[in-house]
């Protein structure tokens, strides 16, 4: 396998562009440089294809949105339409409310309907209404929530960004309800909202006793994220689910309608139009109406592109029943490659975790093993080896198929053999990897945060 134009692309890009690229997710943190592919030239389904023609079976899916895969036709087939018709418009365009309907239709907390562009402008959106609503400054947060300085201000990548900005946003940790009780304590009166991923790799657990994890047939109502409703209407607090992951990917109306925990607002982007760039808060009308006030606008805020694409996409994954052969599959995945490293007696070491639609490869710390982050490496490696692109977690589209787990399942189980002979023979794994290695986008953050951020430690 070549990647001489990969390798001469990025040299130019470095010189161009700060970190030679656009998203950590995409670049040199998160892909091995020398040894990795760095530029795409084309996708089409779950297969992606560099700038040296090398084909690879794609789990990172653009950072997740492809829900349907690369160059969806039905997708393709609205967006070029649109183009024709015009993109960007000095009225606003009808689409704003057929993809509003759409999402009041599916979307249980959805009584009306902002649209942005990116993740980071949703969840931004909705702490504006929550502080504006409420009359106080401060956020508990769970999760990863973008680059605004509301939120990133709490880890290690906040240069330039004023200090108040950490003082006013407090971190708590996934099914630790003591924790966010305690910030509330803390914060008496203060606390504005609760913004939260209501799940990335750990199910709600239920409230009611240590025996029942998961509340996996009928959604009890003492799980986890009943309970933070809950607090937050006891201390009037707005709840705000960060669905940006999850929402038309592991329910086609988020983990809201999953675990049937309505918030007062959330925040979609990613899956809900397949990679075309489109976010949108919804909530109750109480709350939204409240954006007549908030300033909340910017010239590409009624684009027609997105929204031809999410209007595609969103009847295309209902009509479908996309996410069901998604799960199904994912989950055919989870339960063999689990089972690979349960034969390979790794199980101490690795576990494939997290909802079927998106696992990741959990990396533990062991003295047998090697850090977190040169196994990582490593196992990247040998992935594309084998002609597969991983970055730590496996985003199962439409377009996925058995032959595809057959494959992946087959590479991992080359990669663990071949760790096992390096434990055996005491091989310093430096002199197996090829490439310089990842690089962690954060290093101080909460441990929920850090597993939403597919740092991949235990």
């Amino acid at each position: 396998m070549r990647i001489d134009q990969s390798k001469k692309l990025l040299k130019e890009a470095k010189k161009l562009i700060p970190t030679g690229g656009q998203t950590f997710s995409k670049g040199t943190h998160s892909f091995s440089e020398n040894f990795s592919p760095s530029h795409a030239f084309k996708g089409e389904g779950n297969k992606i294809m560099d700038v040296d023609k090398n084909v690879y079976l794609d789990f990172v899916m653009g950072a997740q949105p492809l829900i349907l895969g690369y160059a969806d036709k039905d997708v393709n087939r609205a967006v070029k339409k649109q183009l024709d018709q015009g993109s960007t418009f000095s009225l606003a365009n009808q689409l704003e409310i057929d993809v509003a309907k759409l999402l009041k239709q599916h979307i249980p907390s959805a009584e009306q309907v902002r649209f942005g562009k990116n993740g980071a402008d949703a969840t931004t959106a909705a702490i504006k209404i929550a502080r504006a609503f409420t009359k106080r400054e401060h956020i508990a947060f769970c999760g990863y929530h973008g680059w605004h300085d509301w939120f990133i201000a709490t880890t290690d990548k906040n240069l330039g960004i004023p200090k108040f900005n950490e003082k006013l946003a407090h971190p708590f940790n996934y099914n630790d309800i003591d924790g966010l009780k305690k910030i509330f304590n803390t914060y008496k009166k203060k606390i504005a909202c609760v913004i939260m991923e209501p799940i990335t790799v750990s199910n709600p657990k239920c409230m009611k006793n240590s025996t029942c994890n998961s509340c996996k047939s009928k959604p009890c109502k003492k799980n986890f994220l009943g309970e933070v409703k809950k607090i937050c209407k006891k201390n009037g607090a707005l709840l705000i689910f960060d669905e940006v992951v999850t929402g038309f990917r592991y329910s086609i109306g988020g983990v809201q309608k999953l675990f049937n925990v309505k918030p007062d607002l959330s925040c979609f982007a990613k899956a809900m139009s397949n990679g075309v760039p489109l976010s949108a808060v919804v909530g109750k009308k109480k709350y939204m109406k409240l954006f007549n006030s908030v300033f909340f606008s910017f010239t590409y805020g009624g684009e027609c592109l997105g929204l031809a694409a999410a209007k595609a996409c969103i009847k295309k994954i209902h009509k479908k029943k996309v996410l069901n052969k998604i799960y199904k599959n994912g989950l055919d995945f989870k339960i063999k490659l689990n089972n690979l490293i349960k034969r390979h007696g790794l199980s101490d070491l690795f576990s494939c975790d997290g909802h079927p639609s998106r696992t990741v490869l959990t990396i533990g710390k062991s003295k047998k093993l090697y850090s977190p982050i040169l196994t990582k490496t490593f196992i990247q490696q040998e992935l594309i080896k084998s002609k597969i692109l991983w970055s730590g977690y496996h985003c199962i589209t439409y377009t996925f198929s058995k032959k595809d787990i057959s494959i992946t399942i087959s590479a991992y189980d080359l990669i663990f053999r071949k760790m096992i002979k390096m434990f055996e023979n005491s091989t310093s794994i430096y002199k197996e990897i090829k490439g310089k290695p990842l690089k962690q986008v954060f290093t101080r953050v909460s441990d929920f945060q850090a597993a939403s951020l597919k740092l991949n430690e235990k």
